[in-house]
């Protein structure tokens, strides 16, 4: 469900970056131009079009590394995901982050291509933003 200040953290692994666009893509068409889900939607939305603003997502392959911390660093925020104190058991190389959605998981897909990891506060504050308001008072 949206909820502002948390960001949801999928993990996996693979190829390349097409690979994972292909499997975690903002949508999926038919033959006939219609839309369907996404392998992504199937394996963690019950098959419907995702629930949160796909303007606040981002997924990509990185550095293969089994240190969640070092995985989202990269991303938008990832220094302030509040992810200490999560251990991965095994290495991934590929990241999707849903931001101000709290994933509740029903059920596990076992056989999905990638992994629900966590849903963590993380600050979206930006301080260049914070700054020219706080100097207008």
């Amino acid at each position: 469900m949206e909820q502002e200040g948390y960001v949801s953290i999928w993990l996996g692994n693979f190829p390349d970056n097409d690979a994972l666009w292909e499997y975690a893509s903002e949508s999926h068409y038919d033959d006939d131009g219609n839309a369907i889900s996404t392998p992504f939607g199937r394996d963690f939305f019950d098959g419907e079009y995702y629930p949160f603003d796909t303007d606040f997502w981002e997924r990509e392959v990185v550095e293969p590394s089994n240190d969640l911390a070092k995985l989202v660093e990269p991303f938008s925020y990832g220094d302030t995901f509040e992810v200490a104190g999560i251990k991965l058991d095994k290495t991934y190389n590929a990241v999707i982050l849903v931001y101000d959605f709290e994933y509740e998981p029903e059920k596990i897909p076992a056989d999905a291509a990638v992994e629900f990891i966590a849903a963590v506060p993380y600050d979206n504050s930006d301080p260049f933003i914070e700054e020219l308001i706080n100097n207008k008072e």
